[in-house]
């Protein structure tokens, strides 16, 4: 039974210094080192601060960016920075955007959803995670014993009977927060303390399964700092719970696109890869793309994937040709992903899975002209393009107890760290 909490949300008060995209980030796996240093440079109160601060010269046990985070959550909270709701809040969320001309709108929930092992059956996983990433938010978690950013997360209702309900309330209530970020997208955010709502709402999920989308090592962390908690203090409800905004399988907002393969050490040549290839693909040349138009062309024309009873893959090499690769049969439900890490980067360049993993050799692009481009640059030498994957497949997989290689999907916009902050500790 799925298990869905009203949270008495951190957040930013109106006038709380500068404009609110001033203050909020991407999701911290997604901030380049320049990025954090911009983000530090916006603002004296912006997100960045608690959801991913800098690493300084000197730091120790004592003194480093999860004490620091912690302290300032402290005192942005003393200091009415961020200021706690009075009453428990299930909050209502709309992300307006453009992507190529067309304007979407993404809708969800944010909350808190109670934690449990994905052998229950409630919340389940779709990719695999690292260690390191999950040590990092673990020291995050215990200094600020808070969770920053919403764990983006999927549910099936082909009747929107939350998006329905929701509605009324949008129209009666004023939003808390409502601002355009730096890239043009609308956010609009309701804090709906309605018991009458939060009930519906509760009742709706008891009997739904949750599929984590983006934030498994967040995740996996919680749990492990609930189970820590429950050792050390006996009893801890407080902490068994973890913020998530979930979203609607069927929310005409929700885009996924692939997610590149470059392949940066190999001792193998060209020609020996495409030997090996051809014992397991069907592979034809084609003239290298010389533009963005030219690539996009070629990859809408020969990537159907999952749309089709085939695998295809276009692969850039060193040597600078271009290749399509295909396999009819499609013996496996598998995505594309799956048979290019095990058949290709296992079978054919011997790479194991702590080198995938731990991207030893092997590194990710989500566009891909920039994947070209880093094979033309001599950064990468051979660039995997891969189809957008279908979110219905991911699930039905997902039910089926498969963990897909990471980086599988990619949900485009991200969640922002620093809409709602759930305080875990009373």
């Amino acid at each position: 039974m799925t298990t869905i909490l009203p949270i008495k949300g951190v957040r930013y008060p109106p006038g709380a210094g500068c404009d609110f995209k001033e203050l909020v980030t991407p999701p911290y796996d997604v901030i380049t080192p320049e990025q954090q240093e911009q983000f530090y440079q916006k603002s004296s109160h912006n997100i960045i601060r608690l959801e991913y601060g800098k690493i300084l010269p000197g730091d120790d046990e004592y003194n480093n960016r999860y004490t620091r985070a912690a302290k300032t959550f402290r005192d942005w909270l003393d200091q009415k920075i961020l200021i706690q709701e009075a009453e428990e809040a299930i909050y209502l969320y709309e992300q307006h955007f453009i992507y190529k001309n067309h304007y979407y709108m993404r809708q969800a929930i944010f909350c808190g959803v109670g934690l449990s092992p994905f052998s229950e059956g409630n919340v389940i996983p779709h990719e695999e995670t690292l260690d390191k990433p999950k040590v990092d938010r673990l020291k995050l978690l215990q200094h600020c014993e808070a969770n920053f950013s919403p764990i983006f997360s999927l549910y099936k209702d082909p009747n929107r009977i939350v998006e329905s309900q929701g509605s009324y309330y949008k129209k009666k209530l004023a939003p808390v927060i409502n601002f355009k970020d730096d890239d043009g997208h609308l956010h609009k955010l309701w804090a709906i303390t309605e018991k009458d709502f939060i009930k519906l709402v509760q009742k709706f999920f008891r009997h739904k399964r949750i599929y984590i989308a983006d934030g498994h090592h967040r995740y996996e962390t919680s749990l492990q700092y609930y189970e820590e908690k429950k050792g050390e203090l006996g009893s801890a409800e407080n902490y068994g719970h973890t913020l998530m905004a979930l979203v609607n399988i069927h929310d005409e907002g929700l885009l996924t696109f692939p997610t590149h393969r470059l392949v940066t050490k190999s001792k193998l040549s060209t020609e020996v890869l495409l030997k090996e290839l051809n014992k397991v693909f069907s592979v034809s040349e084609w003239p290298a793309p010389q533009n963005r138009e030219q690539l996009t062309n070629l990859l809408d024309r020969f990537l159907s994937g999952s749309q089709d009873n085939k695998f295809s893959f276009g692969l850039y090499t060193k040597d600078k040709r271009f290749f399509v690769l295909t396999e009819e049969n499609r013996p496996f439900p598998w995505l594309d992903t799956v048979v290019l890490q095990e058949v290709v980067f296992t079978g054919i360049f011997g790479l194991n899975s702590s080198d995938i993993r731990n991207k030893t050799d092997i590194r990710y692009a989500r566009d891909e002209w920039e994947a070209k481009a880093a094979v033309d640059q001599e950064d990468a030498l051979y660039a995997f393009f891969v189809n957008k994957p279908s979110m219905e497949e991911i699930v039905n997989l997902a039910e089926k107890g498969m963990r897909l290689p990471q980086k599988t999907t990619y949900f485009f916009p991200k969640f922002l760290t620093g809409m709602v902050i759930n305080k875990l500790a009373v």
